[in-house]
């Protein structure tokens, strides 16, 4: 009897077969890019579709990170790189940068932008952003942005700080999140940086319709739910498998819209289930 009870209550061997699998394809990924200058940032950002801009958390989703990809051990010429690459490249459209991902520096492909733009399922018209002021999901700063940015356009922070009244140190703290918040849901983009030094250098926004309307034309052939998985499967193809909870960490999806999406890519057959996680089907074979 005592040895059955010590049998039943051992733990059971750890099959590690998928964990193998799994860091096997995130090398591959990985080792694939080997970034040293401008041109190769946009290559492997386009090959990828999305990744992190710079380092990745315990926790995130395992998707690349730039970082991880440049081809030198100095940190300095790692960080020198990447402070100019993230204002040139975006300025002149050859990839997007800004807080997308998990509210993290994140780099997304043109080609992939649409995508990203149509899982909000918007029509791209002035008043789009009502919806999210009315369910709570925009602060009134946000809002305040919006109008503001809709009347005069393109406008550095310190200039739309001013104009808008915010002066106190919380009061600058509450804009910084709502400007957060409008990248993440793609209200509102950066342009360009503009200033020389820490206590000058900040970015120009603007409306994201008016930077890119093109990314929202092309957003409009794209059905919410095709955007969604897509992205989906982008996700699996760079990560190999993923747990439900790192999907909607990522892309701030709630239980609903994670799980249809998850049966929507399943009936597919673009992923499988296994052990809490959602792998592609190749890795388990």
């Amino acid at each position: 009897m005592a040895v059955t009870r010590a049998l039943r209550q051992s733990p059971r061997p750890k099959d590690t077969r998928l964990e193998d699998a799994l860091e096997a394809h995130r090398a591959k990924v990985n080792r694939a890019h080997r970034v040293r200058n401008a041109e190769g940032l946009v290559t492997m950002v386009d090959a990828f579709g999305f990744c992190f801009a710079f380092t990745l958390r315990t926790g995130d989703a395992p998707i690349p990170a730039c970082f991880d990809h440049l081809s030198t051990t100095s940190e300095d010429r790692k960080w020198g790189w990447m402070w100019d690459w993230k204002d040139d490249l975006p300025e002149a459209k050859r990839l997007y940068y800004g807080k997308l991902l998990i509210r993290k520096p994140t780099f997304v492909s043109m080609k992939m932008l649409p995508t990203f733009y149509a899982t909000f399922g918007r029509a791209g018209e002035a008043d789009d952003h009502l919806d999210d002021v009315r369910a709570g999901r925009l602060s009134d700063i946000a809002r305040r942005v919006i109008d503001y940015l809709a009347q005069r356009g393109e406008t550095q922070t310190k200039r739309m700080r001013a104009d808008l009244g915010i002066t106190s140190q919380e009061g600058r703290s509450d804009y910084a999140k709502a400007v957060e918040e409008l990248q993440r849901l793609m209200y509102v983009a950066r342009v360009k940086a503009v200033g020389e030094g820490r206590v000058d250098y900040n970015y120009t926004y603007d409306l994201f319709v008016r930077r890119y309307p093109e990314i929202v034309k092309s957003a409009e052939r794209i059905s919410s739910s095709d955007a969604m998985t897509a992205l989906l499967d982008r996700l699996l193809e760079l990560a190999g498998g993923v747990t439900p909870k790192q999907v909607k960490r990522l892309f701030d999806w709630d239980d609903a819209q994670t799980e249809r999406t998850t049966l929507r890519l399943e009936s597919k057959r673009g992923l499988v289930r296994v052990d809490g996680m959602l792998v592609l089907p190749e890795l388990v074979r």
